[in-house]
């Protein structure tokens, strides 16, 4: 009797893990792209507005990526300033990337003169947007860039950067002119303006959808990978899908790289066609 209650039980077991695995749900694993609130604060009505300021995980990951640029920063410069030559492989590191930004990127673009002045913005954004893509390469941490607001909200600053820079440049009347190519027939001019604008428009767009799109889309890759484990709960499947995950994760990290490029020189190019429509 006791080895028949035995056998029942295991029998019970046996159906009972494969029902979960039928009913696995990937879901529950996505939570690392889900923001979530961290401190609740009360909700502050503005007029008819009303503002949640509650501090969430890409709030968090933005203060923690501000402040690790801010550290480079400051290290480098207070390196300089002891020595014309930086010591130390770091301050090495971080002076090269500097530097690549500024003379391959922002000076290659924009010429060292109108260049300089916006240096600051565009050394900011690189390694804002590059501390943000590899936090969430960091185990419990999370990815501020996965998050369409962040993203969204780093694209409205390139394009009301964009569009400052070429009024200040050309002046109102002549910026607004340049949006429609010169010697344009007159009668195309009502289907020729809406397009240049909606251009325009389109700008931020992309840069929110292609940042967002590309810091989601490996984390997806990896979550439904490592779901693949529990699915199946074969160690034919863990060990190919645990390779494939350690390769997407070294992947990442170019990808963190890339993507901070990719939006930095894009927003130069936007705003040096601002500032120079001719060319």
């Amino acid at each position: 009797m006791a080895d028949h209650a035995n056998m029942s039980e295991g029998v019970r077991e046996a159906a009972h893990a494969e029902g979960a695995a039928e009913h696995f749900d990937f879901v529950h694993l996505f939570h690392h792209l889900n923001d979530e609130v961290i401190v609740r604060l009360p909700v502050v009505r503005v007029g008819g507005l009303a503002l949640d300021l509650s501090i969430t995980k890409a709030v968090l990951m933005m203060w923690i990526a501000g402040f690790l640029s801010l550290a480079v920063f400051g290290l480098v410069a207070r390196r300089l300033r002891r020595s014309d030559v930086p010591r130390g492989t770091l301050v090495n590191l971080f002076e090269a990337v500097i530097l690549f930004v500024r003379n391959d990127m922002v000076y290659a673009i924009m010429g060292k003169g109108a260049g300089r002045s916006f240096m600051p913005y565009f050394l900011t954004l690189f390694f804002f947007i590059l501390f943000c893509n590899l936090l969430g390469l960091v185990p419990f941490l999370a990815t501020a860039t996965a998050n369409v607001a962040v993203t969204g909200g780093l694209a409205l600053l390139t394009f009301f950067l964009t569009q400052g820079s070429g009024i200040r440049e050309q002046g109102l009347g002549p910026y607004m002119r340049s949006l429609v190519p010169p010697g344009m027939p007159l009668f195309l001019l009502p289907i020729m303006i809406p397009i240049e604008l909606i251009g325009h428009l389109i700008r931020p767009f992309a840069l929110t959808i292609r940042l967002f799109a590309n810091m989601t889309a490996g984390h997806v890759v990896i979550l439904s990978l490592l779901g693949l484990i529990f699915l199946f709960r074969a160690i034919a499947v863990a060990i190919p899908a645990i390779a494939f995950v350690l390769f997407i994760d070294a992947l990442e990290l170019f990808v963190a790289f890339l993507q901070a490029y990719i939006f930095v020189f894009l927003s130069i190019l936007f705003v040096n066609a601002a500032m120079h429509p001719e060319h």
